[in-house]
């Protein structure tokens, strides 16, 4: 087993990373979280061999008693085997999980992750390169924290392949087909993107096979946040699920020349500009920012040729802020995050 380290960020986010993590079993250490937290969503990244698969679970302390272990997810890169899925009608008095997401009844003040690796028929464990949780408070930040800027990164404009997710059957294949697949293709997006800059064509992807390797068939979609970067894992890119505070945090990741994956909520006249009136969560890239720091994005909601758009800077922050709690994927080769 390597090494094993933990952090916490701004945004509260904690790592137990990285040396390969070969046990049947790894429990982290007790993490606590300043501020407190009400939910929380785990991210991973492994390299599974054909037929092992892990399960991913996670425990908050409330004062000075623990919750039961709640399963955040049971993970393979293949669909036919019957162990990739989220857990549902997981709901006790302390809390309950939502696909992925732990909501809890009360407030926790610490948290444990653990990671069962269940392995191959020939006794070749999946390999476990990474184990995160992001916590959030429950309460989204406010306008004028959320568009805060760092000037950096405006007037980058990254490069990022635009791609549709309006392709495939609308009706039935994995979760509705092209009209529900924001997240893949987001996915899709980024890592022909980082195809492109480093000559990895094995990171291409088409939109289908991008829905098909992240679709949960208990949640009937291919929105499960962590199994869309466990995806890009298993093909030896690194990411996880993490939650912002402001555009400046990403404008840190676009000044580097990382595009970041967004989760954001519309109301009807809420962001101008959309191929959509409203939408209750949608996913999208965000790519850079106009000198005069508005946002521009991959936009997979959009008919091919009109993908790339910009968004008004203000109305961003509120619709990416109030509609997720300034949700990200982060993903990226090991060696650049």
């Amino acid at each position: 087993m390597g090494d094993l380290i933990a952090f916490m960020s701004a945004a509260s986010l904690w790592i137990a990373a990285t040396g390969a993590i070969d046990t049947r079993e790894f429990t982290s250490a007790v993490h606590d979280v300043p501020g407190g937290f009400s939910s929380a969503i785990a991210s991973w990244n492994v390299t599974t061999p054909p037929g092992g698969w892990i399960a991913v679970q996670l425990r908050a302390r409330i004062e000075q008693r623990w919750t039961a272990w709640y399963e955040m997810g049971h993970w393979s890169p293949s669909l036919g085997d019957g162990h990739r899925h989220s857990i549902a009608k997981q709901s006790d008095a302390d809390g309950s999980v939502d696909t992925d997401t732990l909501n809890l009844s009360h407030p926790a003040q610490a948290l444990q992750l653990r990671a069962q690796l269940h392995a191959a028929s020939d006794g070749v464990l999946p390999t476990l390169r990474l184990l995160g949780v992001s916590t959030d408070d429950g309460r989204a930040a406010s306008d004028n924290v959320a568009a805060a800027a760092d000037v950096a990164a405006w007037g980058v404009d990254i490069d990022v392949p635009e791609l549709t997710q309006l392709v495939g059957k609308n009706g039935g294949a994995y979760g509705g087909g092209g009209g529900s697949w924001c997240s893949p293709t987001s996915v899709a997006m980024v890592m022909r993107y980082w195809s492109q800059r480093l000559n990895k064509p094995q990171w291409v992807f088409d939109v289908p096979t991008a829905a098909k390797g992240t679709y949960d068939p208990v949640y009937d979609g291919c929105g499960n946040w962590p199994f869309n970067v466990a995806f890009a894992s298993e093909h030896g890119l690194k990411g996880w699920i993490e939650r912002f505070t402001s555009l400046a945090d990403i404008e840190r990741y676009v000044a580097r020349r990382i595009p970041v994956i967004a989760s954001i909520r519309t109301k009807p006249g809420e962001l101008d500009g959309t191929p959509y009136k409203s939408t209750d969560g949608h996913l999208l890239v965000v790519r850079g920012f106009t000198a005069g720091g508005d946002v521009i994005v991959n936009d997979p909601a959009a008919q091919a040729g009109t993908i790339r758009r910009v968004y008004k800077r203000a109305q961003f922050a509120h619709v990416w802020q109030h509609g997720s709690h300034g949700a990200v994927y982060l993903i990226a080769p090991p060696s650049i995050i």
